[in-house]
This record gives structure tokens, C-alpha cells and sequence, in this order.
């Protein structure tokens, strides 16, 4: 017993140190989260697991409230999806340049490495390496490839032949050109250009240009070994981004610059996202999830699509419900999290005297916090963060923080 409390006291000192276990946990695609969901939502996992593997070019909502855990699910589905590139996406970041920042995110998730893959096989399929002689190709190779490569790829779904040209250019000169190798490839990973770059490697434009964007990301994930799913989070941005502030209505209204009230020139941005994010479905192989806080919202967003192509109603899905934990999802978490902490700072044996401890906290505290939060992950999340700040800073002794937070009337002030 003696050996155990010195067990406890070592892991207090770890704490001591500022190591908060729930510090971490932040609202973001861009840290990844190792903490599975919570045992109460492994069946809306495993549905959202089969829909996506089953269904393609569909559109699937996921619908819950502030602080369900939106962002942490897209880390659990990428964990889940082994056979697709699971890219999360945020409309605030995004929608300004949206092929452009779509394609950015895409190829910093895919690597390099998979990009010279896909780009290599794309120039076999067009004939680049079926000379029996030489090593280096000439320029009329180069051109009879991309000859080729556009007789086979132009199509409605390319409304800018030049952008298809160009990015057939890049592709091949890419693989084809030992010289102007590098720079194509710099192209290709989407870095900006200036004019002189480009003519070099006989191109009009970067990737910054939407419908060059467009293109390349269309070929890529066409062409890609794994399909492919856009996690957009917060997709009722577009609705708050295209409604005009009516408390600056009063003080300016928009049309007596732009000539109509609804046009202003964050309403047109945002049209034209939604635009383009309803464009994606003519890429082969990709499926949407897209976030958000009610049933109303989606209604709204079905409205806006109606109006444009009432046909592309048929890609949404039913949506899925992301509820709020129940209570045995907090001692789940609670344990879940302490042991990855306990991993991370390489103190696992701690457990191994009593696997089920919730030390230093207890039952009695996560029972007050759940009903204190009624579940909302984010809000369990909070609590969690003050009072194991309270034990790492406070000059209090462990006891007394945790006879005072085992009194639920700390939870009601």
C-alpha cells in the first residue's frame, strides 16, 4: 500500500511540473487527437464508417450542437477510414481561394512521395514510356504525352481547356523533364510562382488560379489508389456569410455602392463557395461530410442548393445525430485520456496496481460534472482543465480540492 501512495505522490510531482492531461484538447483539424469516442458512440461511428464506403459522391451531414465533439470525431473517422485520404477542412480558413485551399490541404495530406506516384501512373496511361530507346525524352515526346493525355481527359467536366492543358503540362514535365523537374513539382505541391517561374516551365499560371485549382484536384483524386472524404466543419458559415448583418443594414446599405442589397461583396463570396463546393461532385470518388449545429441549418443549406440545381438534393444523405455523452461516456473519457497521459510521460505502471482508478480524481467529481455540463463534451472538457490546474498551481492540498469539488454547490455558482 505504501509502495502505491508513493506511486500517486510521483504522479502529483508529474503534475506539478504543469503537465495538464486535458490541456490539449482544442477545436481543430489541425492536431491530431489519439482518444477514441466514447462507448456510446461507437454505433454512430461505424454507421457514418459504412455509408462512406459504400456510397460515393455523396453528400452526408452530421448534425450537433457547440461542443458535442465535431472535430474530435473527424479525428476518430480518420483513424476508422484505412482506405481513404480524410481531409478536414474549415470553411473560415477557406472560403477565400476555396480550389486552391482545397488543393493545399489536400496534398499536404497525401505527401510528396504519393504525388510523384499518381503523376508517374498518369504518364504511363498516356504512353510517356513506351520508347524502347533513349532515356531522356525530347520536347516531341512531351508533346505527343500531353497529345494524348487532353484527347482522353477534355470534357464537359473541364470547362477551361487551358487550365486542363496547362496542369497536363506540369504533370508530364514533371515526370518527362529532368531539367525543369524541381520547378514543376513546386508547382504541383501548389507554391506560388511569379511569372518568370512560370514561363519557365511553360505555364500561364499557379495553382492560385480557381479553375487551374479545379483541375489538378480533379485529376489527383481520380486518380488516386484511395478514395477520397472532405470533412467541411461548421458548413452553416456559408448561411451566415451570405445573410446581411440587418444592424449595419440600418446604418449603410449595401446597394448604394453595389446596386443590390444582397450582393455585398462577403454575400458573393460566399455564393461562390457554395457554388464550388457543389462543383465537387463531378469528382469521381469523393465523398462530403459536412458539420453542423441543427436540423434548420441543413434545411437552409437544401434551400440554397434547390435553387441551383434541385438534382444535386439527391447527394445529401440522411443526416447523422451527434449527441451530447451520457454519463457512463465520462468515466470512459476521464480513463481513456489519464492512460494516454500516463504513456506520453512514460509512467504506465501507474495502472497496474488498479486499472480502474480515477485518481486523483474520483467518481463523485465526474458524476458532478456531468450533470453540471449535462454532457456536452466540450463543457466536461473545460471543468476537467480548471481543476487540474487547481491541483498543478493551487497552494491547496489535494484533500481539500477534492472535498470541494465532490460538493456539487461548487458546480451551481
Amino acid at each position: 500500500m505504501l509502495l502505491y501512495e508513493n506511486k500517486k505522490g510521483k504522479l502529483l510531482t508529474f503534475l506539478k511540473i504543469g503537465l495538464n492531461p486535458f490541456k490539449k484538447f482544442v477545436a481543430t483539424g489541425e492536431i491530431k487527437e489519439n482518444i477514441d469516442l466514447a462507448e456510446s458512440r461507437f454505433d454512430l461511428i461505424e454507421s457514418i464508417k459504412k455509408i462512406i464506403e459504400k456510397e460515393k459522391n455523396i453528400i452526408l451531414p452530421v448534425i450537433g450542437g457547440v461542443g458535442t465533439g465535431k472535430t474530435h470525431l473527424f479525428w476518430t473517422l480518420k483513424n476508422k477510414l484505412h482506405y481513404h485520404n480524410t481531409v478536414y477542412i474549415s470553411l473560415e480558413n477557406v472560403y477565400r481561394k476555396f480550389y486552391y485551399n482545397i488543393y493545399s490541404e489536400y496534398i499536404e495530406e497525401m505527401g510528396p512521395e504519393i504525388l510523384r506516384y499518381i503523376t508517374s501512373e498518369l504518364c504511363n496511361k498516356w504512353g510517356a514510356f513506351e520508347r524502347k530507346f533513349g532515356f531522356f525524352h525530347d520536347p516531341a515526346d512531351i508533346d505527343k504525352v500531353n497529345k494524348i493525355a487532353f484527347e482522353r481527359l477534355s470534357s464537359p467536366n473541364f470547362e477551361d481547356k487551358n487550365a486542363l492543358s496547362d496542369v497536363i503540362n506540369a504533370i508530364t514535365t514533371h515526370q518527362l523533364d529532368p531539367w525543369k523537374k524541381v520547378e514543376a513539382e513546386r508547382w504541383l505541391l501548389g507554391e506560388l510562382m511569379d511569372s518568370r517561374e512560370l514561363s519557365n516551365i511553360n505555364l500561364q499560371y499557379d495553382l492560385r488560379k480557381s479553375s487551374y485549382a479545379y483541375t489538378i484536384l480533379k485529376i489527383i483524386i481520380e486518380n488516386s489508389k484511395l478514395k477520397s472524404v472532405l470533412f467541411i466543419d461548421d458548413f452553416e458559415k456559408i448561411i451566415s456569410l451570405m445573410k446581411p448583418d440587418k444592424e449595419s443594414e440600418e446604418i449603410f446599405e449595401p446597394n448604394w455602392l453595389y446596386g443590390d442589397g444582397t450582393s455585398s461583396p462577403e454575400k458573393l463570396a460566399a455564393e461562390k463557395t457554395l457554388d464550388k463546393i457543389l462543383n465537387l461532385h463531378t469528382i469521381e470518388g469523393l465523398n462530403i461530410i459536412i458539420t453542423l449545429k441543427s436540423v434548420g441549418a441543413l434545411e437552409e443549406i437544401k434551400s440554397l442548393v434547390k435553387e441551383r440545381d434541385i438534382t444535386l438534393l439527391s447527394t445529401f444523405k440522411e443526416p447523422i445525430f451527434l449527441r451530447n455523452f451520457e454519463e457512463n461516456d465520462i468515466y470512459d473519457f476521464y480513463k481513456k485520456n489519464l492512460e494516454e497521459f500516463l504513456i506520453n510521460i512514460n509512467y504506465l505502471d501507474f495502472l497496474k496496481e488498479d486499472p480502474n482508478i480515477y485518481f486523483p480524481l474520483n467518481e463523485k467529481i465526474l458524476k458532478n460534472i456531468y450533470h453540471k455540463t449535462n454532457g456536452n463534451p466540450r463543457e466536461i472538457i473545460k471543468y476537467l482543465i480548471k481543476i487540474f490546474n487547481d491541483i498543478i498551481y493551487s497552494d491547496e492540498n489535494l484533500e481539500d480540492i477534492i472535498s470541494r469539488y465532490e460538493n456539487l454547490a461548487i458546480f451551481q455558482q
